[in-house]
């Protein structure tokens, strides 16, 4: 020990074994000691759960984003020579995956009542990323993401979305595309079958109640774009280091996005 910390015991002592007629002092000190030591205790407590939550928040958010999206300059074109773009953004320092995404907004009906939400397809396959909201299935699992039934395709709703649409898992949900076909008499819009492949629970009301999840073949079909992604998200190690990889990611795809 050195000086200062014998100084401290011998303060330490003194109070704490006070003479009978300072018995007051005594307890007055371990009173002190203990309150100090609530005080410290519920401020550690405190910023834990602050820490957590901060955590829990963050990670709930960016579930059904990413930390860095590219995104089409011209709605309905898509991002042009996006298969070439992918190898050299994952080659950025700091990126883990690049993954391309399309989605829009669809209408989804199920056997009794019906809805609205967002559709977004993406890449699931041998080595693709498997996105954040898809690996907290309430129900389902992923590998039925990949089986194609004759006319039916697999979707992962949100649970809201599911309660909403009024499904469960395995059963049909009709995909109303807005995309639909100029006649006569007016526009009709395209009717997809699926079925529901799996149901995720984010935690969130306002994602639970407004994503689905299908392959992308499959959104791009039903929002009659072929071989057309709208999105490149990358996710990063550090969600810190995103204005950094933004601005080399900028570099890359020049000023046609």
């Amino acid at each position: 020990m050195g000086r200062v910390s014998r100084f401290e015991w011998m303060v330490a002592f003194r109070y704490l074994r006070a003479k009978r007629k300072q018995t007051v002092i005594s307890v007055i000190t371990v009173i002190s000691i203990f309150g100090v030591a609530a005080g410290v205790a519920a401020l550690i407590i405190a910023l834990a759960i602050n820490n957590g939550f901060q955590t829990t928040l963050q990670n709930s958010l960016l579930s059904a984003t990413s930390h860095v999206s590219i995104l089409e300059r011209n709605p309905a074109y898509g991002i042009d020579g996006w298969e070439r773009l992918i190898p050299k953004l994952r080659r950025l320092p700091h990126v883990i995956s690049a993954t391309p995404g399309l989605y829009g907004d669809v209408a989804l009906k199920g056997p009794v009542r019906g809805t609205g939400g967002t559709l977004k397809g993406v890449p699931l396959g041998h080595g693709a990323p498997v996105p954040d909201m898809l690996r907290h299935l309430k129900a389902g699992s992923l590998a039925a993401f990949n089986e194609k039934r004759a006319g039916e395709y697999p979707i992962v709703l949100g649970s809201r979305l599911a309660e909403q649409a009024g499904v469960e898992l395995n059963s049909p949900v009709t995909v109303i595309s807005y995309q639909g076909e100029l006649t006569p008499l007016g526009m009709i819009p395209s009717l997809f079958h699926f079925r529901v492949a799996g149901i995720f629970e984010s935690g969130l009301y306002d994602l639970d109640s407004a994503w689905a999840f299908t392959s992308l073949p499959a959104a791009q079909r039903v929002l009659d774009l072929n071989d057309v992604v709208n999105t490149i998200e990358l996710r990063l190690d550090d969600i810190f280091d995103a204005p950094q990889v933004a601005k080399q990611a900028d570099q890359i795809i020049g000023p046609a996005l």
